[in-house]
């Protein structure tokens, strides 16, 4: 006899399974031992027993990490999966972003029964390699970047492979830390199976496996439906990247995206993108799939669900050996500000396709890695990541200070842990005035940060938009570009404009860092003059700002708007 479909339960497993990504997050959350995990630089997700991504407590863009994650695992294991078993992977040619980040995969079990898989990744602040951190532009090939992880069984029916983890140990900076959020992804992985058995005893292993193809099939719909919304034909985007990884001069290497919208198909294809080149700014295929669901995510109805039905109606075409999927053995431990390039150029292809809906995606990702040797002969290694905001939108300003759009709920590390826990202080974090893309909607101002450092260690940092500011749309400004100002020995340095740079830092040394801000939407002038006051009286906008690209006359006594001086100015 057939099941009668049960809408109310459908959602009720539905919320259930977004509950038990809530428990995975705060278990890996509270124990996780690195600045990194306490910031929100991790993503957990739940699988059916097919290796289907259908609960994801992450940013849109991680399914395409997940999902290639999964299927090497589901390649080299299948079949021989037992209660207790833990995958440790971290290799970028096995779906990982690249070897820092570090993913726990683990089967779940009930009564015996292979029920699904629960998954944690996050971000390491080392990996062994030839620079701290894992993560430089520097390195040429993959075996310079550090400890490459294949997926292998940490745990195998519960027993520790105490081989892998002393190894792992002796090849990186820091390994306490390490070990810690390891642990702690372990700990967010048996969270995630213990509920996900519960959700099965209380409704059972047919109810669950039929609201997965639901879920599944669901998303599929609803992202067809989205797609059919766009004007049949392509839309194309193109961008230079000018940075070479290496410090080359006068560098400029296409970038191309096309949207070719078929019915309720959608086929995005990379095709004119520069080769792949000889540093690690390379973008691993799984990140590429990533900046495309993560964009296409924000014209799908917010209730769907990002899951491998979503993925079904997109297509991506990026020819092996680009720099959006490099081959084996391309370095790819910078592909960050390559990344959210890409990341931006397919909200802005999007926005040509549906002009009214999507806005820019926004500023940041910019890091400070700092590691050397305490006092007391311990090693320390940590990075800071902040975020500028989002660009102008339809209808709204970007926000100022935030991840970008689709990108996650990642924050900045508090000053106060920073302090207390490595050698650095946090001399500043705030706004920079005028630095915003002016905009009918504008785009986040700039944020700066600074550090003075306490002992002496090994800096890289981290920039985006250093040469190509963020852009406007539809009449917008564009946004300041970002800066990095070296003080040593009180004598200050504006820092090459490249995307990593390595230093040597002594005590007293400071480093001050400007997020570019993000372009504005919509033509400056027609900006309500009331929102113009409100980002002087916040220290965002000044006044001379106001008149020059607003065309606001503010009263400078009474800081009030002079509405019939900004008429005169507007109609001129």
């Amino acid at each position: 006899m057939e099941r009668k479909f049960d809408p109310i339960l459908v959602q009720v497993i539905k919320n259930e399974l977004a509950s038990v990504n809530e428990e995975m997050a705060i278990a890996v959350y509270r124990t996780g031992r690195s600045a990194m995990v306490k910031v929100g630089d991790f993503a957990t997700a739940v699988c059916d027993a097919r290796g289907r991504v259908v609960g994801e407590g992450a940013a849109p863009f991680q399914i395409g990490v997940f999902m290639v994650v999964l299927e090497a695992v589901l390649r080299k294991f299948s079949g021989s999966f037992s209660p207790g078993d833990v995958i440790l992977v971290n290799d970028p040619y096995s779906g990982m972003g690249h070897m820092p980040d570090v993913g726990i995969v683990a089967p779940a079990f009930w009564r015996g029964q292979l029920i699904g898989f629960t998954l944690a990744y996050s971000h390491h602040t080392d990996i062994g390699g030839r620079f701290p951190g894992g993560f430089s532009s520097q390195c040429t090939e993959a075996f310079e970047e550090g400890f490459r992880i294949p997926p292998l069984k940490l745990d195998r029916a519960g027993e520790r492979n105490m081989a892998l983890l002393q190894m792992i140990e002796a090849n990186v900076r820091a390994p306490e830390e390490w070990i810690g959020d390891v642990e702690a992804k372990i700990a967010g992985c048996r969270r995630g199976e213990q509920e996900l058995r519960a959700v099965v005893e209380k409704y059972g292993l047919e109810v669950f496996n039929s609201s997965c193809d639901y879920f599944v099939d669901y998303a599929e719909r609803a992202t067809r439906a989205a797609i059919r919304s766009i004007a049949p034909g392509e839309y194309v985007y193109e961008d230079t990247f000018e940075d070479d990884g290496l410090g080359g001069a006068g560098v400029s290497m296409p970038l191309r995206v096309a949207l070719r919208v078929e019915g309720d198909s959608l086929i995005v294809d990379f095709t004119g993108t520069a080769p792949q080149v000889r540093s690690a700014i390379n973008m691993p295929f799984g990140m590429t799939r990533g900046t495309v669901y993560g964009a296409v995510k924000s014209i799908v109805s917010p209730d769907v669900l990002t899951n491998v039905g979503f993925t079904r109606p997109i297509a991506i075409i990026a020819s092996e050996g680009t720099l959006v999927n490099p081959r084996h053995p391309a370095a790819v431990g910078g592909r960050a500000p390559l990344f959210f390039r890409i990341f931006d150029m397919m909200f802005r292809v999007l926005a040509q396709a549906l002009p009214q809906k999507v806005g820019i995606s926004g500023e940041g990702g910019d890091v400070m890695h700092f590691s050397g040797t305490k006092p007391d002969g311990s090693h320390f290694s940590f990075m800071d990541l902040f975020f500028g905001g989002w660009g102008g939108r339809p209808g709204k300003d970007g926000i100022d200070g935030v991840a970008p759009m689709s990108f996650g709920s990642y924050g900045s590390v508090p000053a106060e842990v920073l302090e207390r826990e490595y050698p650095v202080v946090v001399d500043g974090f705030g706004y920079v005035p005028d630095t915003e893309g002016a905009g009918k909607h504008r785009g986040s101002v700039g944020i700066y940060k600074q550090w003075r450092f306490l002992e002496p260690g090994k800096v890289m940092v981290r920039t985006n938009r250093l040469v190509r500011p963020s852009d406007g749309l539809a009449g917008g400004y564009s946004g300041e570009l970002s800066t990095n100002i070296l003080t040593s020995q009180g004598v200050e340095k504006i820092l090459p404009r490249q995307s990593h740079i390595h230093l040597d830092v002594n005590p007293g040394d400071r480093i001050y860092h400007r997020i570019s801000g993000s372009g504005g939407f919509g033509e400056p002038a027609e900006r309500d003059p009331r929102l113009v006051l409100a980002d002087i009286q916040e220290g965002k906008v000044s006044i001379e700002q106001a008149y020059n690209r607003y065309r606001v006359v503010i009263d400078p006594e009474q800081m009030t708007v002079d509405e019939s001086a900004t008429e005169r100015l507007r109609s001129n």
